[in-house]
């Protein structure tokens, strides 16, 4: 097989990194334990599988990604790959480079000089021919007297030196972060820590709206091992330590500390407009407390957030109301109730409905598991029946109920219909 590149990276922060698939294919994903590893947080932790299948050639295989893969801007859940064909994961995209031609051999061809044509005795080929032929008698005959004693128990091996392994540096990621932004009116608060071991801490305290958040959760180590890397490669280590002005009347400071591995360094900025650099990586770590802590709402007024969270709780009431109309119905209503409910996490006091959003999401969640299960034995008895049409529409109905990809009720009906969809296909 060609050791040359099969794919390119032309979009991404890997841009430009060529892939080599090997016989035995390989796994994309943003976890570390994958074959091929990209920095791409919109990735799932196993997101696709590369292979190469006899007959055929290169292809892709969709490992039930949160966000799909896509082959020239179609989802798929398994493609033929041909030269110039765009893969997009997460906001990364690949080009192929080459194919596997059908046919071709995936692995190196030993010829011992047996099936040739015999050369014609007077010439000086002849010699070369017979020594080769014998070699390749003697070999065989080795073989048959060495290979049984090897495979009888206890048979003596001939040591093998370890391959020596390359162990990375670990680059562990400390953040120390604090943002205070104060005036004549209010004085709001905001801290974020990481430290060494992972954890991350969120304190924020808004005296206007008498807010006062701490959240403290241990966050994604591969999620941590991709923050770590932008910001090494943004330049926040070349900053000045101290950047200063003055304003009339008011207090803003941003007070940064990060540690990559054995690098540390620490910037304020204190009345004056930040740093792009620093401003592009402070952004980025308020992002991070925000979907590692689920602090989005912050960012709202008390009264907006109340009014958002009235919303979405009638919209849940409606969806569950009709949740005999249309498969989704009690999934999307779950989702409604559950987005009230987080709307109003930071709000004090509780509006009078709250109590009731909090009652209907158990509702909601005792009457989906219900009917999850119901409808799974009515797919279950289809496939033990082999009436694989209406086991395929059996297990649709369960794709549409539990519409989150990432569900593992959703992951496995999909596999489970995956398989009957190949059984159908494979009677036409």
């Amino acid at each position: 097989m060609s050791s040359a590149p099969h794919l390119v990276i032309e979009n991404g922060r890997q841009k430009g990194m060529q892939i080599t698939v090997p016989p035995e294919g390989a796994r994309l994903g943003r976890s570390s334990k994958n074959d091929i590893v990209v920095l791409d947080p919109l990735l799932s932790r196993y997101h696709c599988r590369l292979f190469l299948k006899p007959g055929e050639g290169l292809g892709v295989t969709d490992l039930g990604s949160a966000n799909e893969t896509f082959v020239n801007g179609a989802a798929v859940r398994e493609a033929r790959l041909h030269k110039g064909d765009k893969i997009l994961v997460g906001k990364t995209e690949l080009r192929v480079l080459s194919e596997i031609p059908a046919g071709e051999s995936g692995g190196p061809v030993v010829d011992l000089g047996f099936g040739r044509a015999a050369p014609d005795r007077r010439g000086p080929g002849h010699r070369r021919s017979w020594l080769l032929a014998a070699a390749g008698v003697v070999l065989v005959a080795a073989l048959a007297v060495w290979i049984p004693r090897l495979l009888q128990p206890g048979a003596t091996r001939p040591p093998t030196a370890p391959a020596p392994v390359a162990t990375p540096e670990p680059r562990r990621l400390a953040i120390a972060y604090e943002k205070v932004l104060a005036d004549a009116r209010n004085i709001f608060r905001y801290r974020l820590s990481l430290s060494a071991d992972g954890v991350m801490s969120v304190a924020i305290d808004d005296l206007q709206n008498d807010r006062h958040v701490r959240k403290e959760a241990r966050a994604d180590e591969e999620y941590l091992a991709s923050l770590a890397d932008t910001i090494a490669e943004s330049g926040f280590f070349n900053l000045d330590g101290s950047y200063q002005g003055v304003q009339p009347d008011i207090f803003n400071r941003w007070d940064l500390s990060v540690t990559i591995g054995k690098r540390t360094h620490r910037s304020v900025v204190l009345n004056r407009v930040e740093p792009d650099i620093f401003r592009d990586v402070r952004k980025v770590i308020e992002e991070a407390g925000k979907n590692e802590l689920g602090l989005w709402a912050i960012q709202f007024s008390p009264e907006k957030l109340a009014a958002m969270a009235r919303d979405a709780h009638l919209l849940g009431k409606k969806l569950y109301d009709e949740r005999s109309v249309k498969h989704g119905n009690l999934a999307a209503a779950l989702k409604s109730f559950e987005e009230a409910a987080w709307y109003l996490e930071t709000v004090e006091p509780k509006p009078e409905h709250y109590a009731e959003t909090v009652a209907m999401i158990a509702t909601c969640e005792e009457e989906l598991q219900r009917l999850y299960e119901d409808q799974n034995f009515r797919a279950e008895r289809a496939i033990k029946l082999r009436d694989w049409a209406t086991a395929a529409r059996e297990l649709r109905v369960l794709c549409e109920m539990i519409p989150d990809r990432t569900d593992p009720r959703n992951k496995e009906a999909r596999r489970k219909l995956l398989d009957v969809e190949s059984r159908m296909e494979g009677l036409r």
